[in-house]
């Protein structure tokens, strides 16, 4: 990358992920519903993230909105996570991911089935200062999300209007949401609209070439064996090639069919281990500091990351310590164990 070129994005990196889209605990714009009430309207959709000359383009929803999504076998195929900018992927429970979704610039009309909070989810969403959706919690987790003074959508205790039962599915499998609902939570709750602090994008990579065209990730072995896979197809896309996910060998897609796919892959090493609760639950150290990689246009970027705390940004950087940057379109997180879980072959 030239020296310009990496100034520029570092620069940017700074201004996103440091300092936001402004002051922590800001109050929302003054609108028809008095101070502090937010308008939803174009006006609100016009920010732009230029690096290398690249735009993000104006965004459909007003605020970024964070979303848990279930991914026990039952709830799949899911809907609405093709939409999502970010997909965060952590360990459960037993051999049973989770992910959180962010939606910004794409709307979706039926997101779900939505799940429950785990506490590292909310240390993220703090980090990110984003109304949180979800269905109830774990114990830790909803004592965390009033702690932290998480812009809380409960669909159990302070939100159930914003959310709908699917009477095809079975609970706990069967509830959903939308963006415009998501929105519309926020607003009547006052919390101030926030544009997402993304990493920059670039389309300037240098790593080191992945032959395969494919990253595994092992979340759990043996008789639940759980293995995320993402494999590199040329042409797929409008942008010369996608990354297509598979689970144990399975292509993913939501249940009307849209392929689930990435543009770029971090990977992000944070202990993780089984707690002994009723039903198991997964113990992540989210908050603190380890090793990190980047799966973008057929390479691997080695580096770190590090989060100081709850109420920090999640922030990944190179081997020179710069903010790695993203292609655009989708960026899927995977959190594991360890970089002993990841090969591509």
């Amino acid at each position: 990358m030239k020296m310009a070129q990496r100034i520029l994005v570092v620069s940017l990196a700074a201004l996103l992920l440091l300092s936001g889209c402004g002051k922590d605990g800001g109050s929302a714009g003054q609108g028809p519903g008095g101070p502090g009430k937010p308008v939803i309207g174009k006006g609100h959709q016009t920010r732009e993230l230029p690096a290398l000359g690249l735009s993000e383009g104006k965004a459909e929803l007003p605020t970024g909105v964070l979303v848990m999504i279930d991914n026990q076998s039952q709830a799949r195929p899911q809907m609405g996570i093709d939409k999502a900018d970010i997909v965060f992927e952590i360990m459960a429970e037993g051999a049973i991911t989770r992910y959180m979704a962010l939606f910004y610039t794409k709307s979706a009309e039926v997101i779900g089935p939505v799940r429950s909070a785990r506490y590292y989810f909310v240390q993220l969403a703090k980090g990110m200062d984003l109304p949180y959706a979800h269905v109830g919690g774990a114990t830790d987790a909803l004592s965390m999300i009033g702690e932290l003074k998480i812009k809380d959508i409960n669909e159990i205790s302070n939100a159930q209007k914003y959310f709908w039962q699917d009477s095809s599915r079975k609970r706990p499998h069967n509830t959903y949401t939308s963006t415009e609902k998501l929105v519309e939570a926020a607003t009547n709750k006052q919390y101030a609209y926030k544009v997402p602090d993304l990493p920059p994008l670039s389309r300037e990579f240098s790593g080191e070439p992945l032959v395969s065209g494919q990253v595994t990730l092992t979340y759990a072995t043996g008789r639940y064996g759980y293995q995320a896979q993402w494999i590199w197809e040329e042409g797929l896309g409008n942008d010369g090639g996608q990354y297509r996910r598979y689970i144990n060998g399975k292509a993913q897609a939501t249940a009307d069919g849209i392929p689930l796919v990435a543009d770029t892959i971090f990977v992000v090493a944070a202990k993780t281990r089984a707690r002994n609760t009723d039903p198991v639950t997964s113990s992540v150290d989210i908050i603190g500091s380890g090793q990190a990689l980047c799966i973008v246009e057929n390479q691997i970027v080695r580096g770190t990351w590090e989060k100081t705390a709850a109420d920090k940004p999640l922030i990944i950087r190179d081997g020179n310590g710069q903010v790695m940057a993203r292609k655009p379109g989708k960026t899927w997180i995977q959190v594991v164990d360890s970089m002993g879980d990841v090969s591509f072959d």
